[in-house]
């Protein structure tokens, strides 16, 4: 018998919340899907209220979207309040910022489509995710471009070459953030050699 959480008001919050963070990370339901191993459809109703959210899938959605649950005594709750607060005050990606990494997770879901089997896509994968922790930092998208523009060669036989270019400016820029430098000129990196016509992005 499995565990359920009513969609009371209070879960219908959770509900909310749980939509809210998974589209600050740009994520569609059916890339959140993929993470969490939650079907799409489920998440759907779950974010529309429509379903009774079970507490495994509440565990693998949370863990997919780099949320912790935690069970506090109630005399801590204000605490633990102010503490979430205080991190949700932290300056938020800027909207072009959110818009280029939206993009970027798309082109990053197409490229899994194409069924490239490379520990580089894999390595790429998770240094975006990390480079998302850093996301409210990014002053300048000229970067997430440049490895957008880089994805974009692989079908246009670029192939492994594509991708080690892409993860190379990935890590470079996540570095970059991690270390609190990015400035318009401190993360801006070298053009790659794949240059797509057409590709304005204004």
């Amino acid at each position: 018998m499995q565990d359920y959480i009513k969609m009371s008001y209070e879960s219908e919050k959770l509900a909310a919340t749980l939509k809210a963070a998974r589209e600050k990370k740009g994520l569609s339901q059916r890339a959140l899907s993929a993470h969490a191993g939650v079907p799409q459809s489920h998440i759907s109703k779950i974010e529309s209220g429509a379903v009774n959210l079970t507490v495994s899938s509440l565990t693998a959605i949370a863990n997919a979207l780099d949320l912790e649950l935690a069970l506090v005594p109630r005399k801590a709750a204000p605490a633990v309040r102010t503490i979430t607060r205080s991190v949700n005050d932290v300056p938020k990606a800027t909207p072009e910022a959110r818009k280029e990494i939206a993009r970027l997770a798309k082109q990053l879901e197409h490229i899994q489509s194409l069924k490239i089997d490379s520990p580089v896509f894999e390595n790429l994968q998770r240094q975006f995710r990390e480079m998302r922790q850093f996301e409210n930092l990014i002053r300048n998208t000229d970067t997430l471009r440049s490895i957008r523009e880089a994805l974009k060669a692989v079908e246009n036989a670029g192939g492994v070459a594509a991708l080690q270019e892409a993860s190379k400016q990935m890590n470079s820029f996540r570095n970059a953030l991690a270390h609190g430098i990015a400035d318009e000129e401190r993360t801006r990196l070298p053009r790659p050699a794949y240059r797509l016509d057409g590709d304005n992005d204004e």
